[in-house]
């Protein structure tokens, strides 16, 4: 492996409990806490809830119940009812010792769940569910009818296919080995599959739900088959948490392992004291996607646990950056970023360090850095596909999880709100002016606008001994900026010809452009340079893209490079520079927590400098 260690083994231990009945197969993993008890869907086993048993391992007990008739359970006398299957598994964690316990259930299981609480109400501490079927009597006879009974094996073996078929027509978008499992599952519990549909059907599981008192939830895929029931639920239950999940159609334990144990986790937290410590709950945002880009929504999880070469990082404030509005607004080649935590820039405390970190303490004030993977050098497609918050992971969160080598030291006397605005913006207009421009005393600079990476141009090149000229549309951030040490400002929309305006006011045009127009100002901006300039193409305010004219790139023998962020030895060096020349970031506002809306939407509206969340 290139990071050098070896994952760590997850140990699932099976057994069976003995009932009256038989013997009840079960899955199991060690962790504090009061158990969970998963009960899997038809026609799979507890096999299906062993990436969801991996990554609760540790954090809390879990016991996955092969139902009986699927797996390695007994199997059931002809026509059992909810009721016997909820007893039998009632006497199997009789059997194991097991009291008192969290109730989780993906679909065929919910309805035996939903038994087991209203039986068992003393025991049962919270429910989840997963896969709701909330259908009236004649609606559920049509669904029995159309699903139909197991094909018996025949000689040609053409039940076989049928059955195939008939998994790839319930699992359209799942890929071969899981449609694979589920088919070797539905072919191993012929009966058990009859069975179970037999009575989850026959159940009127509107007036079992009634009958149950303790917390519940259900966490459902946002493709599942049957989340159009959901809206049913929500009226007649409105105390009932509804979580959706990002796309896994009937395999949601499977296909969305990671959200679907931290919200049962979280949940299972909130109602059960016992083992806190070891599970405490963070806030988090998420992108939604909607049919016009991504919606924001606050949820939560439980605190995670970082592997080998990790660091668990206590975020303490986080900034936004203008790509972060892009994503929301489908503008920014960011891919499928549902479900993911955004933005990138965070500023905090490591509390705890995975196998092998030496370089990195509990204690330490650190950021985040843009790119986990690009500690010096050049980019790398590696280092490129570790940016954070575009689809991937994002540090919007009370606690999250960076590689070792993707943070750094904050700068000495730093508030975690200044550290929490280097990451992208800072460490941009380094690479621009200092890294890649090699930016020298007594130069001119250009800087488009008065945003983050803007102002952090504007004071590194002055701090540098350049000189700088600042366009903006605002004659009060021109004046702000001429605070900040611009010798030149120019408000372009009073003089749309503020190409000219520069290169006068200048004597002949400037070295520097830092380019964060696109294609609004492109043009403009070379035709700003002075002999041998440099323009560092960085930002879309009005769009990717913008006309480079080859003519006058040519004859004043100018270079346009793109800069897309730095690596960890820019943000250090940045800094370092920061604090020998006592530069503090410009804050436009700092918002709390509970703001993040109104945060987006100040960032939006053209903030001077940078947009700041404080979440502790």
């Amino acid at each position: 492996m290139a990071c050098g260690y070896a994952r760590p083994v997850i140990m699932i231990r099976k057994g069976y409990a003995a009932t009256p009945q038989g013997d009840i197969h079960f899955r199991s993993v060690r962790g504090p806490g009061e158990p969970l008890v998963l009960l899997h869907r038809t026609p799979v086993s507890s096999q299906s809830f062993e990436p969801v048993l991996h990554a609760l391992a540790g954090r809390r007990s879990a016991y996955a119940l092969d139902t009986p008739g699927f797996g390695q359970s007994f199997v059931p006398p002809s026509s059992p009812t909810t009721s016997d299957y909820a007893k039998w598994f009632l006497d199997a964690l009789d059997a194991l010792a097991m009291q008192r316990f969290h109730l989780c259930a993906h679909h065929t299981g919910t309805h035996f769940a939903a038994e087991m609480a209203a039986a068992a109400p003393q025991r049962v501490i919270s429910l989840t569910l997963s896969g709701v079927l909330y259908e009236h009597a004649a609606e559920r006879a049509r669904i029995r009818k159309q699903i139909g009974y197991a094909a018996r094996p025949d000689a040609c073996g053409q039940y076989l296919q049928g059955t195939w078929t008939l998994i790839r027509s319930l699992m359209p978008g799942a890929d071969l080995q899981l449609a694979h499992r589920e088919t070797l599952g539905a072919l191993q519990s012929l009966d058990g599959r009859d069975q179970a549909f037999n009575a989850i059907l026959s159940q009127n599981f509107a007036a079992v739900l009634a009958r149950v008192s303790c917390p519940v939830q259900i966490i459902q895929a946002c493709d599942d088959p049957l989340a159009p029931m959901l809206g049913r639920v929500a009226m007649a239950h409105p105390a009932i948490a509804i979580e959706i999940l990002g796309p896994a159609g009937l395999a949601a334990p499977e296909l969305q392992a990671t959200a679907f144990s931290n919200r049962l986790l979280a949940f299972a937290d909130q109602h059960d004291p016992s083992g806190k410590e070891h599970l405490m709950t963070d806030r988090r945002y998420e992108l939604i996607r909607t049919a016009t880009g991504y919606d924001l929504a606050r949820t939560a999880a439980v605190r995670p646990t970082p592997g080998p070469g990790e660091i668990l990082l206590r975020v303490h404030a986080v900034s936004i950056n203008k790509r972060d509005l892009m994503i929301r607004e489908l503008t920014y080649p960011a891919g499928d970023a549902n479900h993911f935590t955004p933005l990138s820039d965070a500023a905090g405390e490591v509390v705890a360090v995975g196998a092998g970190v030496l370089d990195v303490q509990v204690g330490d004030k650190v950021c985040s850095t843009f790119f986990q993977n690009w500690p010096q050098g050049k980019l790398s497609f590696p280092a490129l596909t570790s940016a954070l918050g575009a689809g991937g992971r994002g540090v919007f969160a009370d606690y999250v999880v960076l590689a070792a080598g993707g943070v750094a030291p904050m700068p000495a006397g730093w508030s975690y709100e200044a550290a929490a605005t280097l990451p992208c913006a800072g460490v941009t207009a380094w690479n621009a002016l200092v890294t890649r421009g090699q930016l020298q005393r007594g130069e001119w600079v250009l800087v488009i606008g008065t945003g983050g990476v803007a102002l952090f141009a504007l004071q590194i090149a002055v701090a540098a001994g350049a000189n700088v000229a600042v366009i903006s549309s605002s004659n009060e951030k021109l004046e702000r900026a001429r605070q900040l040490g611009a010798s030149v400002t120019v408000n372009y929309a009073t003089r749309p010809d503020w190409d000219s305006a520069i290169r006068d006011a200048t004597g002949g045009g400037v070295q520097h452009v830092v380019e964060l127009g696109g294609t609004g100002t492109m043009a403009k901006s070379i035709a700003s340079l002075a002999l041998e300039g440099h323009v560092a193409m960085i930002g879309a305010l009005a769009g990717f893209g913008g006309d480079i004219p080859g003519v006058a790139l040519i004859m004043g023998t100018h270079r346009v490079g793109a800069v897309t962020c730095g690596p960890r030895s820019d943000q250090i060096a940045l800094s370092n520079f920061l604090v020998q020349h006592g530069i503090q970031p410009v804050i436009d506002q700092v918002f709390e927590f509970d703001q993040a809306g109104e945060a987006y939407a100040r960032a939006n509206a053209g903030a001077f400098g940078k947009v700041v969340v404080r979440l502790s």
